[in-house]
C-alpha cells in the first residue's frame, strides 16, 4: 500500500488528530487559567465580555445593553451585539442546572472559545476540501489548527467574541460555496421556480449563519459585503464569459432575504436608528442587507438584458451604483452616514491610532515599517501563502473564472486589505493562510515529486506491470514542509502560552482586588442603571480589569469611553486642573503602574492633544527623581501628574495620598513599585501666622504596606504673616496599611512644629490652627 492510499484509508482518523491537536494546543494555557482555585481570564475585552455573562445569566436572555459604570459617571451604552454573551449564559444555565455558581459561569466562559476554535478547525478542513480536494483540506486543517493568530483568539480563558466571528464567517462561506456550486451544476434559473427552495437549503443555512453573525459582532456586516462583492465581480465575468448568472442571483437573492427576514423584525421593534454600533441590528443591518438582495434581483433582470457588447453590463452597474450612492446622500443621509462612518473606521487614526490593535500591519507606531505582526501571527505561513495566492490567481484567470476559485481570491482580498489598514482583522485572515499555505505545499510536492520530472514513454508504460507500484514522493515532501512550517508556528504558540500569555499581571490582579476588599463599597454593580457614589481613575487600557476584578466604576474603560479626560488628568502639571478632572468625574481613587511611564506614556500624550517629543531629551530630568532616565525623560515628563504619583509617590500633590503598592519593584533606583493606588481626598487644611513669610514646609515619615519608607512633603508660601496648605494624609492612621510613623513636622524660616491631623480631619476637610510664631 503507497503512502497516498494509507493516507486516504485513514484520513478521518488523521482530521480527529488533528482536532485533538487544535484543542490539546489551546488548552496548554490551563495552569495560567486555572489555577489556585481562581480563574484568570486572558485579555482585556474578555473581562467585560464575563461580567456581561454575569448579568444575562442573572436576567436571561438580557444582556447590558446601558453600563453606569464606564464612563463614570455618566455611563455608556454596550455596542456589543449580544449573541455570544447569551450563548454562554444558557451554557452555563445548563450546567449549573438553573441556579450556577460565579465560578460555574467563568469555568463556562474559559472553556467555550476553544471549542469554537476546534469547530472552526473542522470547518477550514470542510472549506478547503470542497475549494480543492482532501488533501489540501487535511493540510489546511493541520495548519490551521497551530496557526498562532487563531490560537490567541481560541485559548482557553480567552472569553471574547473573536473566535465566533471566525466561526461564523467560515461557517457562511463554507455554506454559500456549496449553495453556489450545487446551483450552478443543477443549472438552477429563474425560468423554473419549481423546487427552488427546497433545492437551495445551504442558501438558507448561509442565511441564518449571517444573520447570527450581525447578532455577534457589528463588524458582520463586512461577511454580508464581502458575498455581495463576489457576487458583482463573479457577474460580470459571467457576462464576459458568455455564461449565466442564474444560481449567482438566485444564491445570493435567497441568502439575503433569509438575513432580512430574520433582522428586519428585530430592528424595527428594538433596534437604534441607523446606529452601526448598536445593542441590536439596526435599520442600518436592513437597509445593507436589502441593498444586495435588490442587487441580485436587479443582476437576474441584467442577465436577461441582451447587449451587443458584454461591458454594456459592467456600464450599466457603474450607473446603477452612482444612482444608489446618490439615494444614500440625498434620500437615505442617515444611511449613508452610517456606511461612511463604518468604512472611515476600518482606516484607522484618531483614538484608534493610540490602540496597538488597530494599527497597520506593517508598522509600528515606534519604529516604522515592520514584520514583526505578520511574523508572530503566521510565522513562514504568510509568505508562503502569499505566493500560493499569486499562484492560484493566474491559475483562476487561465481556467477562465470559475466562481469558487473567484471567490476564494475575492475572500483573501478582502480580509488581507482589512488585516493590512487594521491587525486586528488577522485572526480573520488565519483561514485563508492556512488554505493557501496547504496549497503552496501541495503544489510544491507535486514539483519535487520524481513521478512528474520522469517522462515515460508509451511503450514502457505498456510493458509495466499493472501491479508494480508507482512511486509517489509527493506525501513524504509535503510532511516535510508541513513539519518545517509546524515547528515555528509552535514555537510562536509555545511564548504565547507560557512567556507571554495575555493575563492580566498578578500585581494588577492583586491590586485590584485589594482596592475591592478596602474601599467603600459601591451601588448598582449588579444592575447598572444608575451611577454609583464615585469611581476609579486610570489609562483606559486598565478600565476593564478593575471593573471586574474592583467592582468599582472606571471614568476611561477598553472601549475608549473617558479616554480624553483620562489623558488630561495623566498628563497635567498644575494640580487643581487635575483636582477639576477628578471633580467633574467624581473620582476617589486613582490607580498607576510603571507600564504608564515606560510603555503608554506616548499614547496618553498624544490623546492629551500634546507632543510625546516634548517630554523626552533637550532638558534634564529632575534631580528629585534620582531615577535613570532609560528614556531621557526630561523635566515635562517628571512635571506630571502621571510621575507625580507614581515616581515620587505624590510628594508636593495636597490631596492625594498613597493608599496601597504591590510587591513587585519596577524601578530599582529609587524603589518604585509596579502598581500604586492614591486616594483623592478632601485634605485636612493647616493654617496660622508665621513670623516671617517665605516658604512654610511640611512634611511627613511614612511606611506603606509592603515596608517601604518615604518622606511626604508639601510647600506653600506665607504671605503678609499667614500661611495655609492642605495635607492629605491622616497621622493617627487610616484603614489602610500605609501609616505615619510621626506627627507633620511643620516649619517656617527658623520655627518648626509638630502637628497630628486626624482621619476626620483629612475626609472632612477640616481646618487646623496651628501657628508658626
Amino acid at each position: 500500500m503507497s503512502i497516498q492510499s494509507f493516507i486516504e484509508k485513514h484520513r478521518f482518523k488523521m482530521l480527529l488528530s488533528i482536532l485533538f491537536l487544535a484543542l490539546v494546543i489551546r488548552l496548554s494555557v490551563f495552569p495560567i487559567v486555572f489555577s489556585n482555585g481562581n480563574i484568570t481570564f486572558l485579555g482585556a475585552d474578555t473581562y467585560y465580555h464575563v461580567r456581561r455573562i454575569l448579568f444575562t445569566v442573572l436576567h436571561f436572555p438580557n444582556a447590558i445593553s446601558f453600563d453606569s459604570y464606564i464612563d463614570f459617571p455618566y455611563g455608556s451604552k454596550i455596542g456589543w451585539m449580544p449573541l455570544y454573551d447569551q450563548f454562554i449564559a444558557l451554557i452555563a444555565l445548563i450546567a449549573g442546572l438553573g441556579k450556577p455558581s460565579i465560578y460555574t459561569i467563568e469555568a463556562t466562559a474559559a472553556i467555550i472559545p476553544p471549542i469554537l476554535g476546534v469547530l472552526t478547525v473542522l470547518l477550514v478542513f470542510f472549506i478547503s476540501e470542497r475549494l480543492f480536494d482532501w488533501r489540501i483540506g487535511l493540510m489546511s486543517a493541520g495548519i490551521f489548527a497551530i496557526t498562532p493568530a487563531h490560537v490567541y483568539v481560541s485559548f482557553l480563558g480567552y472569553a471574547d467574541h473573536h473566535v465566533a466571528e471566525t466561526l461564523l464567517s467560515t461557517a457562511a462561506y463554507l455554506f454559500f460555496i456549496i449553495a453556489m456550486k450545487r446551483s450552478e451544476k443543477e443549472n438552477i434559473s429563474f425560468d423554473s421556480w419549481t423546487g427552488i427552495l427546497k433545492k437551495s437549503p445551504f442558501s438558507i443555512l448561509t442565511g441564518i449563519v449571517l444573520a447570527l453573525a450581525i447578532f455577534t459582532w457589528n463588524g458582520a456586516p463586512i461577511f454580508v459585503g464581502l458575498i455581495g462583492v463576489f457576487i458583482l465581480i463573479q457577474f460580470v465575468f459571467n457576462v464576459y464569459s458568455n455564461r449565466n448568472s442564474d444560481y449567482l442571483a438566485l444564491t445570493g437573492g435567497i441568502t439575503f432575504l433569509i438575513s432580512l427576514l430574520i433582522i428586519t423584525p428585530v430592528a424595527i421593534s428594538q433596534g437604534n436608528g441607523f446606529d452601526t454600533n448598536s445593542y441590536l441590528p439596526s435599520l442600518f443591518h436592513v437597509g445593507f442587507l436589502a441593498v444586495f438582495f435588490i442587487l441580485c434581483v436587479l443582476l437576474a433582470l441584467m442577465q436577461r438584458a441582451h447587449f451587443k457588447k458584454w461591458w454594456y453590463h459592467l456600464l450599466l452597474l457603474v450607473f446603477i451604483f452612482a444612482a444608489a450612492l446618490y439615494s444614500l446622500v440625498f434620500i437615505f443621509p442617515q444611511f449613508y452616514q452610517s456606511a461612511s462612518g463604518g468604512i472611515t473606521y476600518l482606516f484607522g487614526g484618531g483614538v484608534l491610532g493610540t490602540i496597538q490593535e488597530a494599527v497597520p500591519l506593517f508598522i509600528n507606531p515606534a519604529t516604522g515599517f515592520t514584520l514583526d505582526y505578520v511574523w508572530y501571527a503566521f510565522t513562514f505561513g504568510f509568505f508562503i501563502a502569499l505566493l500560493a495566492f499569486i499562484h492560484f490567481i493566474k491559475k483562476t484567470v487561465r481556467e477562465k473564472y470559475p466562481s469558487e476559485a473567484v471567490f476564494l481570491v475575492v475572500w483573501t482580498l478582502i480580509v488581507l486589505a482589512l488585516t493590512i489598514l487594521q491587525r486586528r482583522f488577522i485572526y480573520l485572515l488565519a483561514v485563508n493562510i492556512a488554505i493557501f499555505s496547504a496549497y503552496f505545499i501541495f503544489e510544491v510536492s507535486k514539483l519535487l515529486s520524481p513521478e512528474r520530472k520522469t517522462a515515460v514513454s508509451k511503450k514502457k508504460q505498456k510493458r509495466q506491470r499493472p501491479s508494480e507500484p508507482v512511486s509517489d514522493n509527493r506525501p513524504i515532501i509535503a510532511l516535510i514542509l508541513v513539519t518545517l512550517l509546524a515547528i515555528s508556528n509552535i514555537t510562536i504558540v509555545k511564548s504565547m502560552a507560557t512567556l507571554n500569555a495575555p493575563a492580566p499581571d498578578p500585581d494588577l490582579q492583586e491590586s485590584f482586588r485589594w482596592l475591592k476588599d478596602n474601599s467603600p463599597h459601591t451601588s448598582y454593580y449588579e444592575a447598572p442603571d444608575k451611577p454609583a457614589e464615585y469611581g476609579v481613575m486610570s489609562w483606559w487600557d486598565y478600565g476593564n480589569w478593575i471593573l471586574y476584578f474592583s467592582e468599582r466604576p472606571v471614568v476611561a474603560n477598553n472601549f475608549q469611553t473617558g479616554i480624553e479626560d483620562a489623558a488630561h488628568f495623566l498628563i497635567e502639571p498644575d494640580e487643581n486642573a487635575a483636582n477639576e478632572v477628578l471633580n467633574k468625574r467624581k473620582v476617589r481613587f486613582v490607580i498607576t503602574d510603571a507600564q504608564m511611564l515606560k510603555l503608554k506614556f506616548k499614547s496618553i500624550a498624544m490623546m492629551a492633544g500634546r507632543n510625546p517629543n516634548d517630554y523626552y531629551g533637550a532638558k534634564t530630568p529632575s534631580e528629585e527623581a534620582q531615577i535613570r532616565s532609560v528614556n531621557n525623560e526630561n523635566s515635562n515628563f517628571f512635571s506630571t501628574m502621571l510621575s507625580r504619583l507614581h515616581v515620587f509617590d505624590g510628594n508636593g500633590l495636597s490631596r492625594y495620598r498613597l493608599v496601597y503598592e504591590s510587591k513587585t519593584t519596577a524601578i530599582k533606583s529609587p524603589d518604585i513599585k509596579y502598581v500604586k493606588i492614591f486616594e483623592y481626598v478632601p485634605g485636612a487644611t493647616l493654617s496660622g501666622k508665621t513670623s516671617a513669610d517665605g516658604d512654610v514646609k511640611v512634611t511627613l515619615n511614612i511606611v506603606t504596606n509592603q515596608g517601604r519608607t518615604f518622606v511626604y512633603t508639601g510647600q506653600t508660601k506665607a504671605n503678609n504673616g499667614r500661611y495655609e496648605i492642605k495635607v492629605p494624609y491622616s497621622t493617627q492612621g487610616s484603614k489602610y496599611g500605609i501609616k505615619p510613623t510621626s506627627d507633620y513636622i511643620i516649619q517656617n524660616a527658623n520655627i518648626s512644629r509638630t502637628v497630628s491631623v486626624s482621619e476626620e480631619a483629612v475626609m472632612g476637610g477640616k481646618a487646623i490652627q496651628i501657628d508658626l510664631v
